[in-house]
């Protein structure tokens, strides 16, 4: 794996830092790609929010909302009323940092990756669902609008939150 950066700014050295440690994440969701979803087509949801306080207190709103807060490795879950459709098992959960990938059932096959971190000294959460099979992309157009108004609801301070 090899990782450049073109920066505009003297910060290089810690952009190209950051970069590098969104990798992992990626090579863990394509392992659960290869093991699980091989050869299926996809489409993804990506959903960027700022959440008050800390990366810790972004981390614990997002997770407990979503129901996962405590969630072991393996273990199956399903999202509480109030939350769009979502259910499945625990691939991958981290504090540090604030990491967790869940294989997904519903609203269709797929993985979520969830995250919350900071940004400019803003706290935000992320979520991006990779939906998987003949019917992913009928599933993110069908989701999207859920997800957006959701996070809308649920963290008001977030303008445009679909990237």
């Amino acid at each position: 794996m090899v990782n450049s950066l073109f920066a505009s700014t003297d910060d290089w050295d810690n952009q190209l830092e950051s970069t590098g440690q969104g990798w992992p994440g990626f090579f863990r969701t394509l392992r659960i790609y290869l093991t699980h979803f091989r050869g299926q087509r996809s489409a993804i949801m990506q959903f960027v929010a700022p959440v008050p306080g800390t990366e810790a207190d972004a981390w614990e709103a997002l997770t407990a909302a979503l129901g996962v807060k405590g969630l072991s490795l393996g273990q199956r879950w399903t999202a509480p009323a109030g939350v769009p459709a979502l259910s499945g098992v625990a691939e991958y959960v981290s504090e540090s940092p604030y990491d967790a990938l869940q294989r997904l059932d519903k609203p269709g096959p797929g993985v979520a990756a969830l995250g919350a971190f900071n940004f400019g000294g803003q706290s935000m959460i992320a979520m991006n669902f990779y939906h998987y099979g003949d019917q992913a992309a009928g599933t993110v157009a069908r989701e999207t609008p859920l997800w957006q108004a959701w996070i809308q609801e649920r963290f008001p301070n977030a303008n445009g939150t679909e990237t």
